[in-house]
């Protein structure tokens, strides 16, 4: 494997003699190379072979951002729930899962605390995935020195639910695909901008409602119209209209293209998730805080 392109002395672009791209990545992979040198293999620890839709290029970026010892924390997870085979996950989990727990590392670090207020019903419908999420927590625990929340096992656990989504039967990923486009035409249409489809940002969005899917099938036989309405955070539904009333349009209409879709009422807290996701997505994404 050749040097294709380097991104800092742990990672590295390379393509082989067929022309296929793998990122690898190592502890002074790059050190002292240039591009064209072959790799020494000694040196590499991980190697990533970018997807479908996603260039060699832009995973490099991606995981260059990331930090060596969280990469590794997600890849022994995906090794440990595969050898279990307790779960089918896709290819795609451990690139989303270390974007996470990597700014859960940095929030922690800064004092920030997050609530996950599905954390209830998450903890009952996926007891096995929220297993493994506490077992993240140790790892970071014992290799990092750092001591995250309990309730971060919550999002980690919701990544290994989307990631066994993700290989469920195709004409449900076909109609989520079909909804996702139209949701992202109301949002750059509510920013007048243009959202990059490969971008974290995006896949973070994505992963949200791949998770409303899930919960909103399960949650449709039991629900009633007093669960619609519902909302078991008005205060906060409240503080989002006034600080981010564009994110709060904006999610409104997306609510109704996806009930639309859905042929079902979703709660007033999917409101309440969505403003949420919507307002971070034009953050990071833009920079627009509204």
């Amino acid at each position: 494997m050749r040097i294709s392109r380097i991104y800092n002395n742990n990672v590295v672009l390379t393509v082989d003699h067929h022309g296929k791209e793998s990122v690898m990545i190592g502890r002074g992979i790059a050190f002292g190379k240039r591009k064209g040198q072959l790799v020494d293999p000694s040196a590499v620890e991980q190697t990533f072979v970018p997807e479908q839709g996603m260039s060699g290029e832009r995973l490099s970026m991606t995981l260059s951002e990331i930090p060596a010892e969280i990469l590794s924390i997600a890849t022994l997870l995906e090794s440990k729930v595969r050898a279990e085979g307790a779960l089918e996950l896709s290819n795609s989990f451990i690139l989303p899962l270390a974007d996470h727990l990597h700014y859960a590392v940095v929030r922690a670090r800064d004092g920030v605390r997050v609530e996950y207020p599905l954390a209830p019903e998450v903890t009952v419908l996926y007891p096995r995935e929220v297993e493994y999420g506490r077992a993240v927590l140790q790892m970071v625990r014992e290799r990092l020195q750092v001591e995250l929340d309990p309730n971060e096992a919550i999002p980690l656990a919701l990544h290994l639910v989307n990631a066994q989504f993700a290989t469920a039967d195709m004409s449900q990923a076909f109609r989520m695909t079909e909804v996702f486009a139209q949701v992202f035409e109301i949002i750059e249409a509510s920013y007048e901008r243009k959202i990059d489809p490969d971008s974290m940002s995006a896949a973070r969005f994505v992963t949200h409602l791949r998770y409303l899917f899930v919960r909103a099938s399960r949650a449709s036989a039991n629900r009633t119209e007093e669960d619609v309405d519902e909302v078991s955070q008005p205060s906060l539904l409240a503080a989002l209209r006034a600080d981010v009333p564009r994110a709060y349009a904006c999610a409104q209409k997306v609510l109704l293209v996806l009930q639309m879709q859905l042929k079902q009422s979703l709660t007033r807290d999917e409101l309440t998730y969505l403003t949420i996701h919507i307002a971070r997505l034009a953050r990071d994404m833009w920079g627009i805080n509204a």
